[in-house]
Protein backbone atom coordinates (compact mmCIF):
# COMPACT_ATOMS: atom_id res chain seq x y z
CA UNK A 1 0.00 0.00 0.00
CA UNK A 2 1.27 3.64 -0.58
CA UNK A 3 0.56 6.05 1.80
CA UNK A 4 0.74 10.13 0.75
CA UNK A 5 3.42 11.64 2.11
CA UNK A 6 3.70 15.21 2.22
CA UNK A 7 6.21 15.19 -0.01
CA UNK A 8 5.94 12.67 -2.86
CA UNK A 9 9.11 11.03 -4.05
CA UNK A 10 8.65 10.70 -7.60
CA UNK A 11 10.67 8.82 -9.70
CA UNK A 12 10.94 10.38 -13.44
CA UNK A 13 12.69 7.96 -16.25
CA UNK A 14 15.24 9.54 -18.54
CA UNK A 15 15.13 10.26 -22.67
CA UNK A 16 18.47 9.22 -23.91
CA UNK A 17 20.33 12.32 -26.12
CA UNK A 18 23.28 13.12 -28.17
CA UNK A 19 25.59 15.54 -26.17
CA UNK A 20 26.49 18.44 -28.61
CA UNK A 21 30.16 18.35 -29.82
CA UNK A 22 31.15 15.44 -28.26
CA UNK A 23 30.76 12.12 -29.45
CA UNK A 24 28.33 10.40 -26.76
CA UNK A 25 24.60 9.66 -25.28
CA UNK A 26 23.75 10.66 -22.67
CA UNK A 27 20.32 10.29 -20.18
CA UNK A 28 18.80 13.38 -19.88
CA UNK A 29 15.85 15.21 -18.32
CA UNK A 30 14.56 18.81 -19.02
CA UNK A 31 14.79 21.56 -16.38
CA UNK A 32 10.92 22.04 -16.75
CA UNK A 33 10.38 18.11 -15.28
CA UNK A 34 12.38 19.01 -12.13
CA UNK A 35 10.87 22.82 -11.64
CA UNK A 36 7.89 21.46 -11.52
CA UNK A 37 7.91 18.63 -9.50
CA UNK A 38 9.66 21.18 -6.71
CA UNK A 39 6.60 23.75 -7.61
CA UNK A 40 4.63 21.03 -6.53
CA UNK A 41 6.45 20.46 -3.25
CA UNK A 42 7.50 16.87 -4.54
CA UNK A 43 10.72 15.50 -4.58
CA UNK A 44 12.01 14.12 -8.17
CA UNK A 45 14.15 11.17 -8.17
CA UNK A 46 15.90 10.18 -11.48
CA UNK A 47 16.54 6.25 -13.05
CA UNK A 48 19.32 6.24 -15.59
CA UNK A 49 18.91 3.57 -18.45
CA UNK A 50 22.07 1.49 -18.17
CA UNK A 51 20.95 0.24 -14.75
CA UNK A 52 22.09 -3.96 -14.47
CA UNK A 53 19.25 -4.27 -12.64
CA UNK A 54 16.80 -1.12 -12.56
CA UNK A 55 14.18 -2.55 -10.16
CA UNK A 56 16.36 -2.92 -7.70
CA UNK A 57 17.66 0.65 -8.33
CA UNK A 58 13.75 1.54 -7.85
CA UNK A 59 12.98 -0.23 -4.96
CA UNK A 60 15.86 1.67 -2.69
CA UNK A 61 14.22 4.84 -3.91
CA UNK A 62 11.30 3.89 -1.79
CA UNK A 63 9.19 6.33 -4.52
CA UNK A 64 5.68 6.78 -4.19
CA UNK A 65 4.87 6.90 -7.68
CA UNK A 66 7.11 6.27 -11.37
CA UNK A 67 6.45 8.23 -13.89
CA UNK A 68 7.50 7.12 -17.75
CA UNK A 69 8.12 10.39 -19.23
CA UNK A 70 8.09 11.57 -22.64
CA UNK A 71 10.59 12.03 -25.55
CA UNK A 72 12.24 9.80 -28.26
CA UNK A 73 9.33 6.92 -30.09
CA UNK A 74 9.22 2.95 -28.69
CA UNK A 75 12.00 1.25 -30.54
CA UNK A 76 14.35 4.14 -30.59
CA UNK A 77 16.46 3.11 -27.95
CA UNK A 78 16.68 -0.19 -26.78
CA UNK A 79 18.12 0.30 -23.62
CA UNK A 80 15.24 2.49 -22.62
CA UNK A 81 12.66 0.51 -23.51
CA UNK A 82 14.31 -2.40 -21.62
CA UNK A 83 14.22 -0.11 -18.72
CA UNK A 84 10.88 1.33 -18.65
CA UNK A 85 8.86 -1.51 -19.25
CA UNK A 86 11.05 -3.81 -16.23
CA UNK A 87 9.66 -1.02 -14.23
CA UNK A 88 6.75 -0.68 -15.50
CA UNK A 89 5.93 -4.56 -15.02
CA UNK A 90 7.63 -3.97 -11.36
CA UNK A 91 5.21 -1.58 -10.91
CA UNK A 92 2.22 -3.30 -11.67
CA UNK A 93 3.47 -6.13 -9.53
CA UNK A 94 3.53 -4.32 -6.36
CA UNK A 95 0.61 -2.01 -6.82
CA UNK A 96 2.68 1.18 -7.33
CA UNK A 97 0.87 4.02 -9.02
CA UNK A 98 2.04 4.62 -12.47
CA UNK A 99 2.04 7.66 -14.85
CA UNK A 100 2.77 7.53 -18.14
CA UNK A 101 3.27 11.84 -19.97
CA UNK A 102 2.82 10.92 -23.84
CA UNK A 103 5.59 8.34 -24.89
CA UNK A 104 4.61 6.97 -21.57
CA UNK A 105 1.24 6.84 -22.66
CA UNK A 106 2.16 4.68 -25.50
CA UNK A 107 4.37 2.39 -23.51
CA UNK A 108 1.44 1.63 -21.09
CA UNK A 109 -0.91 1.27 -23.99
CA UNK A 110 1.45 -0.99 -26.28
CA UNK A 111 1.94 -3.35 -22.99
CA UNK A 112 -1.68 -3.75 -22.85
CA UNK A 113 -1.49 -4.58 -26.63
CA UNK A 114 -3.08 -1.36 -28.09
CA UNK A 115 -1.75 0.14 -31.42
CA UNK A 116 -0.40 3.59 -31.78
CA UNK A 117 -0.69 5.28 -35.03
CA UNK A 118 1.13 7.82 -37.27
CA UNK A 119 -0.99 11.33 -36.17
CA UNK A 120 -0.24 15.23 -37.77
CA UNK A 121 -1.15 18.19 -36.71
CA UNK A 122 0.11 17.17 -33.09
CA UNK A 123 3.54 18.75 -33.09
CA UNK A 124 4.22 21.91 -31.13
CA UNK A 125 0.90 23.16 -30.54
CA UNK A 126 -2.00 23.83 -28.65
CA UNK A 127 -5.69 22.20 -28.64
CA UNK A 128 -8.85 21.30 -26.69
CA UNK A 129 -9.61 17.85 -25.51
CA UNK A 130 -13.05 16.63 -24.24
CA UNK A 131 -12.90 15.22 -20.56
CA UNK A 132 -15.37 11.78 -19.45
CA UNK A 133 -15.37 10.25 -16.24
CA UNK A 134 -12.58 10.46 -14.03
CA UNK A 135 -11.02 12.63 -16.29
CA UNK A 136 -13.97 15.54 -15.51
CA UNK A 137 -13.54 15.31 -12.02
CA UNK A 138 -10.05 16.06 -12.19
CA UNK A 139 -10.16 18.50 -14.93
CA UNK A 140 -13.30 19.80 -15.88
CA UNK A 141 -15.17 19.50 -19.02
CA UNK A 142 -13.00 20.63 -21.57
CA UNK A 143 -9.49 22.15 -21.49
CA UNK A 144 -6.73 23.43 -23.37
CA UNK A 145 -3.58 21.15 -23.53
CA UNK A 146 -0.26 21.41 -25.35
CA UNK A 147 0.58 18.59 -27.98
CA UNK A 148 4.69 17.46 -28.87
CA UNK A 149 3.57 13.98 -30.15
CA UNK A 150 3.47 12.37 -33.81
CA UNK A 151 1.72 9.12 -32.88
CA UNK A 152 -1.46 8.59 -31.49
CA UNK A 153 -4.37 6.16 -30.48
CA UNK A 154 -7.75 5.99 -31.26
CA UNK A 155 -9.98 4.41 -29.21
CA UNK A 156 -10.71 1.33 -31.05
CA UNK A 157 -7.01 0.90 -30.62
CA UNK A 158 -6.85 1.28 -27.14
CA UNK A 159 -5.31 -1.40 -25.04
CA UNK A 160 -7.09 -4.06 -23.10
CA UNK A 161 -8.68 -2.31 -19.84
CA UNK A 162 -7.45 1.04 -20.57
CA UNK A 163 -10.43 3.21 -20.03
CA UNK A 164 -10.42 6.80 -21.55
CA UNK A 165 -10.57 10.00 -19.91
CA UNK A 166 -9.74 12.50 -22.87
CA UNK A 167 -10.35 13.13 -26.08
CA UNK A 168 -9.20 16.05 -28.93
CA UNK A 169 -12.33 17.14 -31.37
CA UNK A 170 -11.37 14.43 -34.10
CA UNK A 171 -11.42 11.59 -31.69
CA UNK A 172 -7.88 10.53 -30.44
CA UNK A 173 -7.63 9.25 -27.13
CA UNK A 174 -5.63 12.27 -24.72
CA UNK A 175 -5.58 10.19 -21.23
CA UNK A 176 -6.80 7.07 -19.84
CA UNK A 177 -6.48 5.39 -17.12
CA UNK A 178 -7.28 2.07 -14.94
CA UNK A 179 -8.06 2.76 -11.22
CA UNK A 180 -7.47 -1.08 -9.83
CA UNK A 181 -3.95 -0.89 -11.24
CA UNK A 182 -3.81 2.77 -10.11
CA UNK A 183 -2.65 3.69 -13.78
CA UNK A 184 -3.12 7.10 -15.38
CA UNK A 185 -1.49 8.42 -18.45
CA UNK A 186 -1.61 11.75 -20.67
CA UNK A 187 -0.78 12.45 -24.11
CA UNK A 188 0.10 16.43 -23.17
CA UNK A 189 3.25 17.15 -21.23
CA UNK A 190 2.61 18.29 -17.70
CA UNK A 191 5.82 19.89 -17.52
CA UNK A 192 5.28 22.46 -20.10
CA UNK A 193 3.04 26.09 -21.00
CA UNK A 194 -0.55 25.59 -21.72
CA UNK A 195 -0.80 22.38 -19.70
CA UNK A 196 -4.03 21.62 -17.65
CA UNK A 197 -3.57 21.76 -13.69
CA UNK A 198 -5.41 19.13 -13.02
CA UNK A 199 -2.54 16.87 -13.42
CA UNK A 200 -1.72 17.85 -10.02
CA UNK A 201 -4.66 16.26 -8.59
CA UNK A 202 -4.81 13.19 -10.75
CA UNK A 203 -1.69 11.87 -9.89
CA UNK A 204 -2.63 12.92 -6.05
CA UNK A 205 -5.28 10.49 -6.41
CA UNK A 206 -3.20 7.81 -7.96
CA UNK A 207 -1.25 8.20 -4.64
CA UNK A 208 -4.15 8.50 -2.53
CA UNK A 209 -6.02 5.27 -3.95
CA UNK A 210 -8.46 7.78 -4.72
CA UNK A 211 -9.49 7.18 -8.31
Amino acid sequence: MTNLKKSLRVVLTLRVSQAQNYIEQRDSISHDWISKIVDWNWTPLLIPNLLKDPVEYLKNLHPDVLLLTGGEDLGQNSKRDETETSLLEHALKTQLPIFGVCRGFQLINSYYKGLNTKISGHIANSHTVTFTGLGKKFYGPKQKVNSFHCLGTKLQNLGHGLIPIARDQNGWVEGFCKPKQKIAAVMWHPERADAPKGDRLLINALCRQKL
